[in-house]
């Protein structure tokens, strides 16, 4: 598939994209700073801000699908909402239809009552504020989308063991590795099993 990935400059993002090319996708990232994606085959990069809509419409043109690994710095703007509005307007043109978001459990139907999120919101309130807004964007969309929910990611190796589930229930000692998610994440672009769905992840 022919790839536009947001995000891809991030722990997790550099991740999706490494193991994407190793699928034999192409991929197009988005990045403010190019010298920081190394050059690769089939991997081309546009230059600017997520938040702008003509570099997001360049960095869509021709794909097949999107992806968003987009997170937000506890004091920095809200990136992921920001972001994925722009990317939602310009998917808007009817191609790609296929998103797929890596947001946070604990926001929106897995807001659920426990010491786990409870602690999450008070400790990382305007990150988990910020994927919230972004899901109620993503939600009504007419895009075909899928929100992957992490817990605590970790940089470990792929172990392509993991359980994921629309209502898993994560707790403090929930955890997987950025490379098991972005297995997840190009395994579920392929297959499709969680479209206009929520799915929790853990190893």
């Amino acid at each position: 598939m022919r790839l536009a990935i947001f995000g891809a400059t991030g722990r997790t993002g550099r991740v999706v994209v490494e193991q994407a090319l190793r699928r034999g996708h192409q991929v197009t990232a988005l990045s403010r700073d190019p010298a920081t994606i190394p050059p690769r085959e089939h991997l081309r990069v546009v230059t600017g801000d997520v938040r702008d809509l003509a570099p997001v419409a360049e960095t869509i043109e021709d794909a097949h699908a999107v992806v968003s690994t987009l997170g937000r710095q506890r004091r920095g703007p809200a990136i992921c909402t920001e972001g994925t509005r722009a990317i939602l307007s310009a998917m808007a043109a009817g191609r790609p239809r296929r998103l797929l978001i890596l947001t946070n459990y604990g926001v929106a139907e897995s807001r659920r009552r426990s010491l786990y999120v409870a602690a999450s919101w008070l400790l990382e309130r305007s990150v988990l504020r910020d994927k919230e807004d972004m899901e109620a964007l993503v939600r009504p969309s007419a895009t075909e989308w899928t929100l992957v929910r992490a817990p605590i990611l970790t940089n470990g190796p792929r172990t392509g063991s993991y359980r994921t589930g629309t209502d898993l229930r994560l707790t403090f000692t929930s955890k997987v590795s950025r490379a098991d998610i972005a297995e997840f994440m190009l395994s579920e672009l392929e297959e499709g099993a969680y479209l206009r769905q929520g799915v929790s992840i853990t190893s």
